[in-house]
């Protein structure tokens, strides 16, 4: 899985050690416990009150349906075993013994489509009891993105263990093949990138633009031997053979990329032929595949610092490596460390994510239940009630500010909480600014953007005066406001003028009752009844050129539409493709002048849009999770990548990158002995993110 951290998955003894532990107490007492297995540190946990914790929340909530009488009271009593683990492959190995006792695990997608297809996993809804999803995980069918959902639910895998008549061969049997909608639920979700440091002491010699325009294309950037032995690549089996698939067919990649553009073929039929090369399913076979990305393997061998398992997004931040084969929530991390000063001191750098142009995989974590013959009825409705918990925004919101990965649930709670991360206007705080004098009626907005009080805030809620038009429209800078308070008002009842207290942050003027909506003007500027929206881009294209734009527009409706309930008093005032659009100043890479990178091809100029930041990081633009695809579990193949793999690894690594990995050890011990621990690192960027830096 995405999330791996450096762990001991627990022993069968011990963990028969802590299933008894829950039994403790009074006897007469009727417990149910639900078991559940996790990476470390992927759910929320409270270090200041671990009661707190993500697992404790749940419990409570279990009893408080028991005390609303929506559940049995025979749940009052509830445990949960919490345990965490390494791997994919050590889950793997635990479910093929039979030792598992779990109720639901959390393995990537492509695991979850080779247990579907062994059995070692049952179904989450039984069809003869006329389960639905929607009726047992609401809260998931609700508020996960189905854009991302649908990326899941319509992976596929064949049943081993059944056979069928081929339609397309008769007198033939095939497997009949299973969605992964019916077996597993979505966590975190992210994609395979290019981490790197465009002003890496080794790259001295190069415009920074420059290594920012040969990472932006393709993995083949990680061939590059002017980068040469500044390169980590995962040391896993199928992140660094997908590089080596992007690398070895990169012209079959640029020829669906050349005729989506020409408009030749369809963006499904771009994504169904995309998915095909990036699945090996192009060739005859699929060993013809394999030797050819073994040989592109061998040849980035020779060009490559080493293979890591987790550090690499460490040592990017210390200066060991300048490039790095990353996940996107590694690469997040690995950012926000890079800029913390207080952390890094003189290794302060600012790192850069990639995506490339010509694609990269899109990965999944999920929660899947194990086979378990002893699974009574009432573990099982704990471990889905678990599930649409989990799938409640709020909930979400805790784990992924927590985790700093990117959830698969939209709505509210997570949309509020990328706005605080990310989104420009989340620095704005309403203060009373100069009032200025005129015999109209008039609302006195407070507020400062970027830490420096605007004048001319005055924003004139009815007619607004000819002679004043020209000069207020834009010196209103509407465009960036979305409510204002009024500086006094006439009581109704007593007439009194009665002064509004200055609000003190956004969150006091949104919550004032007497904030009032900004709205929008009609083609004579004249104010209109239709309210003004946050994210609105009305206002930005009346009143702001393209040229002068220093940020990003962001449109992540593809993600979070349909997953703003309308019958949510939370929510219910959210519009689709408009509170879905973002401002930021560091979405996409720009130059120290803050315009965008322009990259030339043959096919002429074009905007980048595949170099970016956090923000892009994890949340990337619809176009580029278009051209990304899920690698598929290798099934009977396995034994060929595996055999490939084991003969790479075999191999030593060149003299060179020996020679660079002890200098470079040498350099940075005194920067190691400040950064002791993961833990620390992960507590001071869960701090850092909390205090709404990463803008």
């Amino acid at each position: 899985m995405k999330k791996i951290n450096k762990i001991l998955l627990l022993s069968p003894i011990f963990l028969a050690m802590s299933s008894g532990l829950t039994s403790c107490g009074d006897s007469s007492i009727e417990r149910v416990t639900l078991k559940i297995i996790n990476s470390e540190d992927y759910i929320f946990i409270d270090e200041e009150d671990r009661s707190n914790d993500m697992v404790e929340q749940f419990k409570r909530y279990v009893v408080s349906l028991v005390d609303e009488g929506e559940l049995d009271e025979k749940y009052r009593h509830v445990d949960v075993v919490y345990d965490t683990s390494d791997t994919n492959e050590t889950l793997y190995s635990e479910l093929q013994t039979g030792k598992s006792d779990y109720d639901l695990i959390n393995v990537s997608d492509y695991m979850a489509q080779k247990m579907v297809s062994e059995g070692l996993v049952v179904p989450l809804y039984i069809d003869e009891d006329g389960e639905r999803r929607e009726d047992k995980v609401p809260n998931y069918v609700q508020y996960a993105s189905p854009t991302i959902r649908g990326r899941l639910d319509n992976i596929t895998a064949p049943i081993y263990s059944e056979w069928v008549d081929d339609p397309t061969h008769p007198g033939e049997k095939v497997h009949p093949y299973a969605k992964l909608e019916d077996y597993a639920v979505g966590y975190m979700w992210g994609t395979l990138g290019v981490l790197f440091n465009p002003e890496y002491s080794a790259f001295a010699n190069y415009d920074p633009a420059d290594v920012i325009y040969d990472m932006h294309h393709s993995f083949s950037a990680l061939w590059n031997t002017s980068y040469k032995g500044s390169i980590s690549i995962k040391n896993s089996m199928r992140d660094t053979f997908a590089a080596g698939l992007m690398s070895t067919y990169e012209e079959d990649f640029i020829e669906l990329k050349s005729q989506l553009d020409a408009g030749t073929i369809s963006v499904e039929q771009y994504m169904e032929e995309y998915a095909k090369v990036f699945n090996g399913e192009n060739e005859e076979s699929f060993d013809i595949v394999v030797n050819k990305v073994q040989h592109s393997l061998e040849v980035l061998k020779n060009n490559i610092f080493g293979l890591e398992v987790d550090s690499g997004k460490q040592d990017i931040v210390t200066g060991k490596i300048g490039i790095n084969l990353a996940w996107s929530g590694d690469a997040v991390y690995s950012m926000d460390q890079a800029e913390d000063g207080n952390l890094v001191g003189e290794n302060q750098s600012t790192l850069y994510y990639c995506v490339p142009e010509l694609g990269s995989n899109l990965w999944f974590d999920t929660w899947v239940m194990p086979k378990n013959g002893n699974r009574s009825d009432e573990r099982r409705e704990l471990a889905l009630m678990f599930l649409d918990f989990m799938s409640d925004p709020a909930n979400a919101s805790q784990n992924m500010n927590y985790t700093g990965y990117t959830s698969f649930i939209g709505g509210g709670d997570i949309l509020e909480l990328v706005r605080d991360w990310y989104d420009i206007r989340t620095d704005e705080i309403y203060e009373e600014v100069e009032v200025k004098q005129y015999n109209y009626e008039y609302y006195h907005v407070y507020a400062v953007h970027d830490d420096e009080v605007e004048e001319n805030k005055d924003f004139f809620a009815l007619d607004y005066p000819d002679f004043m038009k020209d000069d207020h429209k834009i010196d209103c800078d509407d465009y960036l406001l979305y409510y204002f308070v009024p500086y006094s008002y006439v009581d109704e009842e007593t007439k009194e003028v009665i002064e509004v207290e200055e609000p003190e942050s956004v969150e006091d003027c949104l919550d004032n009752e007497h904030s009032h909506p900004v709205y929008l003007l009609d083609e004579e500027d004249e104010p209109t009844d239709v309210q003004k929206t946050y994210g609105d881009l009305t206002i930005v294209d009346d009143y702001v050129s393209e040229e002068d734009l220093t940020y990003d527009v962001v449109d992540l409706s593809y993600f979070f539409n349909g997953t703003l309930d309308d019958n949510d008093p939370d929510t219910e005032d959210y519009i689709d493709d408009v509170d879905t659009i973002f401002y930021s100043e560091k979405y996409y890479a720009r130059n120290e002048d803050g315009e965008p990178y322009v990259f030339e091809d043959e096919e002429g100029s074009h905007v980048n849009n595949s170099v970016g930041r956090q923000f892009y990081t994890q949340y990337p633009d619809e176009d580029t999770i278009t051209r990304c695809a899920v690698m598929k579990d290798f099934g009977e193949n396995n034994k060929l990548v595996m055999k490939m793999w084991e003969e790479f690894k075999s191999d030593p690594l060149p003299t060179s990158s020996l020679i660079i990995f002890i200098v470079i050890i040498a350099s940075v011990i005194g920067l190691g002995a400040i950064i002791v621990t993961n833990k620390i690192l992960v507590s001071r960027i869960r701090k850092k993110r909390k205090g709404n830096v990463q803008k």
